[in-house]
Parts: structure tokens; C-alpha cells; sequence
């Protein structure tokens, strides 16, 4: 979620009584502690690159977390009238949670245990920017600056229909799957899943199967109840040029925030190509990969993104007559 979506929860965590407790000063407080840990963003001002390497990194874990807690809580403390301590560190500690718990709802999840262990944990309930949840939010805050006396009743009744809203993700998450698995292949049954929420629609799911170096991807409407589009990701022979292209910083950046990560080798007169995509991203809109071309001796002489333009709606393909149409 966005630096907006966190302030927009730090003023609604504060709307429920802390504000009427404390002042104005328990919500630049909820707010300040809500949006800390993305203050990460500053690294896009070296580039993409640098941005999608270093987000959601030891800001997002536990050790992270607690140093932001501390030095917050210390500032407030020091720097501003407000000092009674214990609730200080209440709120503070409130609000680096809630960014954590909104955060771990999308697909990147949090390195919880880094710099120890890289591993991310998450939900997958919703995308980034879920209209839902951003309209609960806005509509919420909207309200309560206009009916000041009915803040806290109108800032809980926006918690809880994002909180209604995330059970129903929920249920159409078991249900993708169920609808996913109804037409899986023999060749993936024992393959590992996962089920992501889509960037197309709220009612989209992209549940993707997982064995080995192969990806069986399935887009299902869990809404319609339908299965939307069917794709296989398998990576090429494997060439010493792969390991070659793993040199770039592109693809050292794209391989450290990719799921799904797959390639493909095309040989060219006097040098290679590797094309890096994954299973996933590439049924986006946007930068979905990497391409890199090297010599016969393993050097990198281009690379550049992969961008795609924005995803539409697809058509609705049903597996059978996907593996028919493979098969003919």
C-alpha cells in the first residue's frame, strides 16, 4: 500500500478516541508512526533499480520495527509537548503494526526475520492498490472530518467493512483454488500453489502452480465462477550464459523481487539472449522482466526492461480447450 493508504489508517486508528483523549497530537502521531516504515521510498531518487531493491527490506522486518518504535517514541517525546510516555509508545507501536499488518495483505509480503533470513510472509488477499479498501478508507475520513461528533462510529464502521471485506477475499480465495484444481493436470497435482489476487479486477485470481522449473498458471474469476485464461511457463536448456546474465543488476534486482522467476535462451549470430520473466507479472500490464544479451564470452553487451502495456480483459478460455488446441 501507498504512503497516502497508511496515513488514511494512522487518522482512523487515532479517530477511534485517541484525538478526543490527547489532541491533535495523537493523530501526527499515528500518522508519523503509520507511514514510517515507507520512508524507504527515498531510495527511488537513484533510480527503479535501487527503489525495487532496497523497499520493503530491514524497514519491513522485526528488528527494523522496533529501532523505528524507539526512535519515534524518543522524538515525540523529546520534541513535542506531548509527554506522557507509556501512551506514546502505545500508539507508536499501534501504528508501525497496523503498516505491517496492511502490508503483509499484498503480494511482496515482509522479510520479517531479515537481515537473518530473506524469506517473506504474507496474506495475498489483496493488490496494492484494492479500490475496496482505498475507498473504505477515504469514504471513512471523508465522513468524520464532516461529523466530528460521530468520528469513532463511523471510523469503526469503516473498520469493520474492510474487515467483512477481507473475509469475502477470503472465501473467493478458497473458492479460486477450488475452481483452479477442478481442471489441473496430472502433471501438476503434487506441484506447490499459490493463489494471488490479481491486478486486473478485485474478482480475479491468479492461482499458479509450482513444480520444479515449471509453472502451470490459471486466471480464475472466483465472482463468474469461470476460468479466464490458462498459460505453462517452462524455462529453456539450461546455457552458460544464463548464469552470465545473472550479472546485471536488472536481473539481479528482478530475480530478488520475483515469485516466478523462469528464462528463456534465443541464440543469436555471436551472442545470446535471456529473456527473464515471470509467471505472473507477465500477464501484466507494466514492466514484467528482463531481457540481456551476451557474447560468446560471457559478456553483457545490452539489457533493457520488459514492458508490456496495460492488461485487458481477456476472454474467457477454458483449460480442456487450451490443452486441446496444445495438443492439435
Amino acid at each position: 500500500m501507498d504512503l497516502i493508504s497508511h496515513g488514511l489508517v494512522g487518522t482512523m486508528m487515532a479517530g477511534l478516541g485517541l484525538n478526543k483523549k490527547f489532541g491533535l497530537i495523537s493523530t501526527i502521531t499515528m500518522v508519523i508512526a503509520n507511514i514510517a516504515p515507507d520512508l524507504d521510498v527515498i531510495t527511488f531518487l537513484k533510480g527503479p533499480k535501487t527503489f525495487y531493491k532496497y523497499h520493503r527490506e530491514v524497514t519491513h522486518s522485526i528488528l527494523g520495527v522496533v529501532i523505528l518504535w524507539i526512535l519515534i517514541s524518543t522524538g515525540i517525546y523529546l520534541f513535542t509537548p506531548f509527554h506522557n510516555l507509556p501512551a506514546i509508545i502505545a500508539m507508536v507501536g499501534g501504528g508501525l503494526l497496523g503498516h505491517l499488518l496492511l502490508d503483509s495483505l499484498t503480494p511482496w509480503g515482509l522479510p520479517l526475520f531479515y537481515p537473518l533470513n530473506s524469506k517473506k510472509y504474507g496474506f495475498d488477499l489483496i493488490w496494492f492498490c484494492d479500490p475496496v479498501i482505498i475507498g473504505s478508507m477515504v469514504g471513512g475520513v471523508y465522513l468524520g472530518f464532516q461529523y466530528p461528533h460521530l468520528e469513532q462510529v463511523i471510523y469503526i464502521l469503516s473498520f469493520a467493512l474492510i474487515s467483512s471485506y477481507l473475509v469475502l477475499r477470503v472465501t473467493q480465495k478458497r473458492r479460486a483454488l477450488k475452481l483452479a484444481k477442478e481442471e489441473l493436470t496430472p502433471r501438476f497435482k503434487d506441484a506447490e500453489v499459490h493463489i494471488l489476487p490479481s491486478a486486473v479486477s478485485p474478482f480475479m485470481w491468479d492461482v499458479i502452480f509450482s513444480a520444479r522449473s515449471q509453472y502451470l498458471y490459471i486466471s480464475v474469476d472466483s465472482r463468474r465462477e469461470e476460468i479466464t485464461a490458462v498459460k505453462e511457463f517452462t524455462s529453456s536448456g539450461y546455457h552458460r550464459c544464463v548464469k552470465c546474465s545473472c550479472e546485471s543488476d536488472l536481473v539481479e534486482v528482478f530475480l530478488k523481487r520475483a515469485r516466478f522467476p523462469f528464462y528463456n535462451v534465443v541464440r543469436n549470430e555471436g551472442s545470446y539472449t535471456i529473456e527473464w520473466s515471470d509467471a505472473q507479472l507477465s500477464n501484466l500490464g507494466g514492466v514484467h522482466g528482463v531481457t540481456v544479451t551476451v557474447d560468446e564470452n560471457g559478456q553483457i553487451k545490452h539489457q533493457k526492461l520488459q514492458v508490456k502495456r496495460p492488461v485487458r480483459r481477456r476472454k474467457r478460455r477454458r483449460l480442456a480447450d487450451y490443452l486441446q488446441r496444445e495438443a492439435s
